[in-house]
């Protein structure tokens, strides 16, 4: 028995080829990833909201470098303007208002034959700006141009001499009253929205009943208060006529943005100047914001949160060294 015993103790490791049980193999240990320095992962943080910042503030930038030629020409206009005569800028004036009473169809001022036609009105030293309008609550001042033609509203019709085109403008709808105010008047103002890199008219949706736009032309400040809007097709513009007795401005635009088949009119009635009311509807508090006061509110909120992480791993690096101390 004992025998038979190993005899099947040696048929078994017979059949095992002689062999002890191998031990599993051990899996390798993984390696640990090293974690970026904190000064790398911080700055690849703030690389990635400067990107975010810049590709959301760059239309803003453009608008607001368009916005300083706008400026600059506004100023050399207007200083143009105040350099002329007194009896100069009457006669303008006086030009002016006589051709609003003939397109009105009241008595003129001037005999008929003696009214210049609407390409000559209101132009001065040669250049094709004939007024500024300013809007505050949505922080627009633009030049106005004769006509409403692409070339006009996308570069102000070029400058006299060949010189470079003024910045982009507002276009004044021949056949509407120039914009010198008075009983029985309506100035249409027609100007883009939606363009890329551009502002224009595109905030004039948001404007408000008693919002201000106000009308700069030689020398004088001309006050209006929007009052209604409205939406209507391209050949629905009954609302653009002449009020007897009335003094109106209208703003026009294209809506929707990137469909552009309507046109949005902004309605607005002449109003008492009052420098408080502008100055007023100037400020932030008041102003109606559009993408650029948003661009610059994004830009704000990354820089506070930008110092505020840096302010928290500060306190608890301390912290962690007063506690190994």
């Amino acid at each position: 028995m004992v025998q038979g015993a190993k005899h099947m103790k040696s048929s078994n490791a017979a059949d095992n080829g002689g062999s002890s049980p191998q031990p599993k193999p051990q899996p390798k240990p993984k390696r640990r990833r090293k974690r970026l320095p904190r000064w790398a992962d911080r700055l690849i943080t703030i690389v990635i909201i400067l990107i975010g910042v810049g590709l959301m503030t760059w239309p803003w930038i453009l608008d607001r470098l368009e916005a300083s030629g706008v400026f600059n020409q506004i100023s050399t206009v207007s200083s143009t303007v105040d350099a002329l005569s007194e009896e100069e800028r009457e006669r303008i004036l006086l030009q002016a208002r006589s051709y609003n009473e003939q397109l009105s169809g009241e008595a003129t001022e001037l005999p008929a034959d003696q009214i210049e036609p609407y390409a000559q009105q209101l132009i001065f030293d040669r250049d094709p700006m004939m007024s500024w309008v300013e809007i505050p609550s949505i922080d627009v001042s633009m030049p106005i141009y004769h006509g409403t033609s692409e070339e006009v509203l996308m570069a102000g019709g070029g400058t006299p001499g060949g010189a470079s085109p003024p910045p982009t403008g507002v276009g004044h709808l021949e056949g509407t009253s120039l914009p010198v105010g008075g009983a029985s008047t309506h100035c249409v103002l027609t100007a883009h929205s939606g363009m890329r890199n551009l502002s224009m008219f595109d905030d004039i949706h948001s404007l408000e009943p008693g919002d201000l736009v106000l009308l700069h032309t030689m020398s004088k400040t001309l006050a209006y208060k929007m009052v209604d809007s409205e939406v209507v097709l391209p050949e629905e513009m009954e609302s653009l006529t002449i009020e007897p007795g009335a003094d109106r401005v209208t703003l026009v635009t294209c809506t929707p943005y990137g469909v552009n088949d309507h046109r949005l009119l902004v309605h607005c009635v002449r109003t008492k100047y009052n420098k408080k009311d502008v100055d007023k509807q100037k400020s932030l508090a008041d102003r109606h914001w559009g993408k650029r006061e948003f661009a610059v509110l994004i830009v704000v909120v990354a820089i506070v949160l930008l110092l505020l992480d840096i302010v928290i791993h500060a306190v608890r690096k301390r912290r962690k060294a007063k506690a190994s101390a």
